[in-house]
């Protein structure tokens, strides 16, 4: 005797003594039911493995391959995985993060003698060298930037002047990073080259104190280290707090004059808002983490223009940041915004 024949059998039993003997024989009609129901438990389990089966394909070793935009330049990013460790969801929704348009291609800057051939490093290239030596394991999105030829001294020259900012969220809240790239810069950075004239901003400081921890001054410091590289490069790392404002910066000043700063900050543009908000409690990403991402080779004054479609395909959507355009007047979109200028401007804030 089979399952569905003993099943039956306790269920027909069971109507018969509630109706006491009155009625037609339920035995088949009950067997039948209780296979059905046994079906359907079946089909649910196949149901259940199956779409654990896909699960495991599309996340193979807990990877995902995005390929915004199309082309060859895929982004490889970790999926996160859960552990005792990891940062909870905030329990409260976000403000609706600000929204740019995408702008369409970016102007291309030609290079000129040693350069021919070669195109200003792009904002759209700069944005994907940040968003790929990024830690994995995070979103990117929010793309922007703009970049320029500028002369920085006196004698005629064409140096590279890029800015990009992104979003990354690691899973519990966005917060925007930015990179600042500077060629040829570096010739400024000599002893009393910009110090600071009567009546300037107090905690503005000298290209030539720059790489001083000494000579950070800023209320809002909460740490500075700085260091002389092997290569001879200079690095500083400064972490600032000001109410709920966390800011990472990273600031590197390389052999070859160009200098790189990365700075990460739990304030974002949200929509409705003439400011940047903090949306989390403190910054996902360390001090070290940046300085690696400042390090990333791609951060180079002068690229291919292959290098620049690759980057063109990659990146979207992206919105044009160059002040004045696609923005009203005086306004900002991050902590980079309006920080590229055609001349020498003395250090920042730490």
């Amino acid at each position: 005797m089979n399952e569905s024949d003993v099943d039956g059998r306790k269920l027909s039993a069971t109507f018969e003594r509630a109706l006491d003997g009155v009625g037609a024989d339920l035995g088949p009609l009950v067997a039948g039911a209780a296979e059905r129901g046994r079906s359907i438990r079946r089909r649910r389990r196949t149901t259940a493995a199956g779409a654990a089966a896909v699960a495991a394909v599309l996340v193979v070793g807990g990877a995902l391959t995005l390929r915004p935009g199309g082309g060859n330049a895929a982004v490889t990013v970790q999926a996160p995985t859960a552990s005792a460790s990891a940062s909870p969801m905030p329990s409260r929704a976000f403000p609706q993060l600000l929204q740019k348009s995408d702008t369409g291609p970016e102007r291309l800057d030609p290079g000129t003698g040693a350069q021919q051939g070669s195109v200003a490093l792009t904002g759209h290239a700069a944005v994907l060298t940040l968003a790929r030596a990024l830690p994995p394991g995070g979103h990117t999105s929010g793309f922007s930037g703009y970049s320029g030829v500028v002369g920085w001294t006196e004698a005629p020259t064409r140096n590279v002047a890029a800015r990009a900012t992104l979003l990354y969220d690691d899973g519990t809240g966005p917060v925007e990073v930015g990179v600042e790239v500077d060629g040829g810069i570096g010739a400024l950075y000599r002893p009393g080259s910009y110090p600071p004239g009567p009546g300037q901003d107090p905690y503005v400081i000298g290209y030539d104190d720059e790489y001083d921890c000494t000579k950070t001054v800023a209320p809002n410091i909460r740490s500075c280290s700085a260091t002389v590289l092997p290569d001879g490069g200079h690095l500083k790392l400064t972490e600032s707090v000001l109410d709920r404002v966390t800011t990472r910066t990273v600031n590197l000043l390389r052999p070859d004059n160009t200098r790189v700063i990365v700075t990460a900050t739990n304030s974002v543009p949200v929509a409705d808002s003439r400011k940047p908000q903090p949306l989390r409690e403190g910054l996902p990403l360390s001090l070290d983490q940046l300085q690696t991402a400042a390090m990333a080779a791609g951060f180079h004054e002068w690229i291919t223009p292959e290098e620049a479609e690759r980057a063109e395909e990659a990146v979207r959507p992206f919105h044009d940041d160059t002040p004045g355009k696609n923005m009203p007047s005086g306004t900002g979109t991050g902590a980079n915004a309006g920080a590229a200028t055609a001349g020498p401007t003395p250090g920042g804030k730490g």
